[in-house]
């Protein structure tokens, strides 16, 4: 079985956590290991837009540095769920020890950092996955596998929502509500959108963008993906103090519309009865981390979420941001086509 550590024991931890306790159980992979500079956090409740479980099981072992539980360790895979900010120096180092990579994301705060990511994953030989989870949710794998398979003929049109309150629970400094460490809404939370546009529709021909600052900067954007005969707009908002986290996509085909509501996917055929396809499986926490486990131990590899790929989301966002310093000028999107 896997031995995995988790690095930074925040909000997306506590999501995670839950997870290795399920992978163990299917023994895949035991988490032995947690590490937070603020040893409070190994026991706080922390309120997020998402749920997720807290408590650590009693045989894992905690620090508050990562440098030291890496040289205590003897660790298959790490498990970073740090702030943005911190991403790309832990990954190195973590990669430069030895051992596989899972990061959150955002990949990296630029992208830059996520070039000097993927070099030091090549030097090492170790496997470095980037957690997009969206990619392994089962409501948008459904639709990209109604894409591929035509079985409502060409998608014409697409829109996607992810809307929340500001996010003010951070224990540390309030990062998200600084603009040069989270990129604001744009990038640590649209981005969970822009990544899907390009893992649904390939990579856009040029982008517009609009944008709000309220908190963070970039709070509200409304974006717009432009492609020959296609049309795509994402909207993400986390300036929406007192509501509840929603995430939605509406995708119409030539003969039908699919509606996604959190995770109830709804189809109309055109011409025919509405229905709610049965989509099971693990949440997508789960999904992602069995994927890495099983890449790590030789059983398959992480060609849903490269970090290639994750780059080139970051590389999106960068884009759609010189769009919005430009009062929403349309910018090429041609650099992506590589």
């Amino acid at each position: 079985m896997l031995k995995v550590a988790i690095i930074g024991y925040g909000g997306i931890a506590g999501a995670h956590a839950p997870s290795w306790q399920l992978l163990e159980e299917r023994g895949k992979a035991k988490l032995v290991a947690v590490c937070d500079i603020d040893p409070d956090n190994f026991s706080a409740t922390v309120e997020t837009n998402i749920n997720s479980g807290r408590e650590l099981p009693a045989d894992v072992r905690t620090y508050t540095d990562y440098k030291e539980m890496l040289a205590n360790e003897e660790l298959d895979l790490v498990d970073i769920c740090l702030p943005t900010p911190l991403h790309k120096d832990v990954t190195i180092d973590v990669l430069n020890s030895g051992i596989n990579v899972q990061c959150e994301k955002p990949m990296a705060r630029n992208y830059a950092q996520t070039q000097e990511m993927i070099a030091a994953a090549k030097a090492s030989g170790k496997i470095l996955m980037i957690g997009l989870g969206l990619r392994f949710a089962v409501e948008y794998e459904y639709v990209k596998k109604l894409i591929e398979s035509g079985e409502y003929g060409r998608p014409v049109a697409a829109s996607f929502q992810r809307l929340s309150g500001p996010p003010l629970w951070s224990r540390w400094h309030s990062w998200y509500m600084n603009h040069e460490e989270s990129g604001g809404c744009l990038l640590d939370m649209h981005i969970h959108d822009v990544d899907m546009v390009r893992h649904l529709f390939g990579e856009p021909k040029a982008v517009s963008c609009v944008t709000q600052d309220l908190y963070a900067g970039d709070d509200v954007v409304h974006s717009r993906f432009i492609y020959d005969d296609l049309a795509v707009t994402a909207v993400g908002d986390w300036s929406l103090e007192g509501t509840g986290f929603y995430c939605g996509y509406r995708i119409a085909f030539e003969k039908a519309t699919v509606i996604c509501e959190m995770s109830k996917v709804t189809v109309y055929p055109r011409g025919g009865e509405a229905f709610e396809p049965e989509l099971n499986g693990d949440n997508f926490f789960t999904r992602e981390l069995t994927v890495i486990s099983d890449a790590v131990a030789g059983n398959g590899e992480v060609a849903v979420t490269p970090p290639q790929s994750a780059a080139k989301s970051i590389r999106l966002c960068e884009l759609l941001k010189e769009s919005a310093n430009a009062n929403g000028a349309i910018v090429s999107c041609d650099e992506l086509k590589d």
